[in-house]
């Protein structure tokens, strides 16, 4: 191994035997004249892959963040069933720093996402929640519950897929989350300001329904019986819901469940 660049005394971007970059950690690595030659068995951990943007966050990070998130990662990567970007380590440290930061501080930030995160993603959901555990005990802090829709999103959001393929996705999305505001706008007779943060949040989750629906993970709960209820207080939202509902089944194919609906109701009657 020959590290060709200092990132700092611990940590140099290198090249292995095959001409491949990659970033190497191990103690003193980076220290002394470049390029020099490294021992294998003093590099502790490497990283493939990381985009060269990433050089100076890693000789700021605290080399335990950075460990526990390279930890995290193997078992993100052993856990999911999609490709995930190289950057997965560094980006989740990056956000596990601050979150130990606002836990420190006594700082919580109010996640209202929290629960559609959860229904929309349950493994990395799980997999966050025990991130957090871990967290609490590692660097003996008190963290809020929430910061595992955080970590959640890291993870959700390292996803990597075709550019075609998601340029495809985003834009079909898009013009079904017009259809959708159009359907508000029409069955509930209000204008829809689509700046707001209620409306952010109502297409956040209408983007993790979309996605239950292509993976044939509908939400399971038990507020189901809810619909009901919700149907005679609210027959408007009732009514928006389904014609939603329509759109999306002839966007994708799949009639929502009534539990669907009484989420998708909740949220009308948030934006109207």
């Amino acid at each position: 191994m020959r590290a060709i660049q200092r990132i700092n005394h611990n940590a140099a971007l290198c090249e292995d035997g095959a001409g491949r970059q990659l970033i190497a950690l191990g103690r003193g690595i980076g220290f002394g004249d470049m390029p020099h030659d490294v021992a294998l068995e003093d590099i502790q951990r490497t990283f493939y892959g990381i985009d060269r943007k990433y050089l100076a966050f890693i000789s700021e990070v605290d080399p335990d963040v950075l460990e526990f998130a390279a930890q995290l990662a193997d078992i993100v990567t052993q856990q999911v069933s999609y490709e995930l970007s190289p950057n997965l380590p560094i980006t989740l440290a990056d956000h596990l720093q601050f979150a130990l930061k606002r836990a420190r501080e006594h700082l919580v930030v109010p996640m209202p996402l929290a629960e559609d995160v959860e229904q929309a993603h349950p493994v990395e959901y799980r997999i966050a929640q025990m991130a957090v555990r871990g967290l609490q005990k590692t660097f003996d802090v008190r963290m809020d519950r929430h910061e595992a829709a955080g970590v959640a999103l890291s993870i959700v959001n390292a996803a990597v897929a075709p550019s075609h393929r998601r340029a495809l996705a985003t834009k079909r999305e898009e013009r079904l989350m017009e259809h959708v505001a159009q359907a508000v706008e029409r069955e509930m007779g209000s204008t829809v300001d689509r700046e707001s943060f209620a409306y952010a949040r109502f297409t956040t989750h209408v983007r993790y329904l979309i996605d239950r629906i292509e993976h044939n993970k509908p939400i399971e709960s038990e507020n189901s019986g809810l619909y009901d209820m919700l149907a005679e207080q609210y027959p408007r939202a009732t009514a928006c819901a389904h014609a939603i509902s329509t759109e999306i089944e002839a966007a994708y194919g799949a009639a929502l469940t009534d539990e669907e609906l009484v989420y998708l109701i909740m949220h009308i009657n948030r934006i109207a």
